[in-house]
């Protein structure tokens, strides 16, 4: 049985049914005092979770003070389901399983050869097989973490992929049986900092960056993706360097100022067949001059997007999520230093503490809410990670 939003019918319940998630083990006693209900109603509520099978019994706490019987504690039932969210990004799906909990089962890569979109529906479909055949046959649903604009549970654009019109959702849906989400890389990297954080985010920007330069957009606790699902695309906007063109012409700030194009950047200016970030490190550490200098221009671009970013959002902290800065943590604190001196804001500028597999981390959350049936009321995982 699987929960979904419809069957959640009362605020209650899912006030409740939050507590547990937040709060496990804990005792019926204890909801009724954090969410200030009579134990009548929490009671009739907890069972209902118990007879489905979402909710169990986790053993006896203890006794208070004064004595008395030793209350039973209550926890989200691990064994009722898992979820599962697949990052489809350049060249390779990543896939992290999580039970319906929020613990981590594991996590599985798969390298490609091809963009085709055709290619990764069957690999993910192997890897739905392969998880089945591990955990079972309780995989309550798949969130699909797309590189690119996606509005309605469709991909708009991709950079990565060709799409080939597929719908990618209905195509998976159909053949597995299971209910399949979509969701923007960037904004699942601002769901696990959300969901994940020691301290309650209300406002933030994540600024994911990679091949490309996506944010996902936190305000007042809630993701906001623009009218179209547009909104964050911060490496398509146009880089003012760019001289006597139109702007079908002019070069976008992920042309100039992402990882890959510092990559390619320097590789072009070594005269090099292969790149990669420890050997920019050698480079850097061995003083050449030519690496220097781009990644110089790079701080500086970072910086104006930095900035740009926040006096446009005014977050209460931004977070990058990239490898490029797990590589060479004194450029951003280079990058903080320099934005000090211009801005008078004090925005905490944050290296995420996830950078390998946040948006999976986000996917998984999101996809636990959507099956519990949360909107408003969102849930905590901090402790589970």
């Amino acid at each position: 049985m699987v929960i979904h939003k419809e069957t959640m019918r009362t605020a209650n319940e899912r006030s409740v049914l939050q507590r547990i998630f937040t709060e496990s083990p804990i005792s019926k006693s204890q909801i009724a005092r954090d969410v200030k209900l009579n134990k009548v109603t929490v009671s009739q509520i907890v069972n209902r979770f118990i007879e489905s099978g979402l909710v169990v019994e986790a053993g006896a706490g203890d006794s208070t003070q004064q004595g008395g019987r030793k209350p039973n504690l209550l926890q989200i039932n691990a064994r009722y389901g898992y979820v599962v969210c697949i990052d489809l990004g350049y060249h390779e799906l990543s896939a992290l399983a999580m039970t319906i909990s929020g613990q981590k089962l594991e996590i599985r890569r798969i390298n490609f050869t091809d963009n085709d979109i055709s290619s990764a529906i069957s690999k993910i479909k192997g890897l739905i097989a392969e998880l089945k055949t591990e955990y079972g046959e309780k995989n309550l649903g798949i969130l699909i973490s797309v590189h690119g604009i996606v509005y309605q549970n469709q991909v708009i654009y991709s950079p990565f992929w060709n799409m080939h019109d597929v719908d990618i959702a209905a195509v998976l849906t159909e053949s597995l049986g299971i209910t399949v989400l979509l969701e923007n890389e960037a904004n699942l990297t601002a769901i696990f900092e959300r969901d994940f954080s020691s301290e309650g985010i209300r406002n933030a920007v994540s600024i994911s960056m990679h091949k490309g330069i996506g944010a996902g957009i936190i305000m007042d606790g809630e993701l906001y993706r623009g009218r179209k699902g547009e909104a964050g695309e911060i490496g398509q906007t146009i880089a003012f360097e760019t001289k006597d063109k139109s702007l079908a012409e002019s070069q976008k700030i992920e042309d100039v100022a992402s990882q890959e194009a510092v990559l390619d950047q320097i590789k072009q200016a070594k005269n090099l067949d292969y790149i990669n970030l420890p050997l920019i490190r050698q480079m850097y550490d061995d003083h050449d001059p030519e690496t220097l200098e781009i990644l110089q221009r790079f701080e500086n671009n970072i910086i104006k997007l930095i900035n740009n970013v926040i006096v446009s959002f005014d977050p209460d902290v931004l977070f990058i999520n990239a490898y490029i800065f797990k590589e060479f943590p004194e450029l951003l604190e280079r990058i903080r230093t320099k934005f000090a001196k211009i801005s008078v804001r004090g925005t905490p500028i944050v290296l995420s503490k996830n950078v390998e597999t946040a948006s999976l981390y986000g996917g998984c959350a999101q996809m636990i809410q959507e099956i519990l049936g949360f909107s408003k009321l969102k849930l905590d995982f901090k402790s589970k990670e």
